[in-house]
C-alpha cells in the first residue's frame, strides 16, 4: 500500500491504528456464529461495537463502508466485516475477517443440512 493511501486510512480510524488480527478474528468469529437477524442485524450489531464501544471506525466512515458495500451485489454484511477486516488489518485482516464471519454460518448450516437429511426420513411413531 502507498503511502497516501495509508495516511488517507489512518485518518478515518480512531482509537488505535491497527487491530491485531487476534482481536478481529475473536470479534468477527463470535459475530459470525451467534448473530441473528440477518444483513441489517448484523450491521446494527457492527455499529454498535465497533463505532460506540470499541471506538475502531469513526461513524463517518463506517457509513462510507457501508454505502460501498451497498453498492456491491451480494450480502453487504459480509461486504463490510471484509471492508472493516481490511482497515484494521490489511489484507491478513481482509482474509481474517472475512473467514472468521462467512465460515461458522457456513457450518452451522452444513450441519442442519447433513442433519435433515440423516434424520428427515425416520418413520414417524404411531400413536
Amino acid at each position: 500500500m502507498d503511502e497516501k493511501a495509508e495516511a488517507e486510512i489512518s485518518g478515518f480510524l480512531s482509537s488505535t491504528d491497527k487491530a491485531s488480527l487476534g482481536e478481529l478474528a475473536v470479534f468477527f468469529l463470535r459475530l459470525g456464529t451467534t448473530a441473528f437477524g440477518g444483513p441489517a442485524g448484523h450491521i446494527a450489531m457492527m455499529e454498535d461495537e465497533l463505532v460506540r464501544r470499541r471506538k475502531w471506525l469513526s461513524r463517518e466512515k463506517f457509513l462510507d463502508l457501508l454505502g460501498a458495500s451497498n453498492l456491491m451485489p451480494g450480502p453487504s454484511s459480509s461486504e463490510l466485516a471484509i471492508h472493516i477486516g481490511y482497515l484494521r488489518g490489511g489484507w491478513p485482516g481482509l482474509l481474517v475477517a472475512g473467514i472468521c464471519f462467512i465460515v461458522p454460518a457456513a457450518c452451522i448450516v452444513a450441519a442442519l443440512a447433513w442433519a435433515y437429511v440423516h434424520f428427515g426420513k425416520l418413520s414417524h411413531p404411531r400413536v
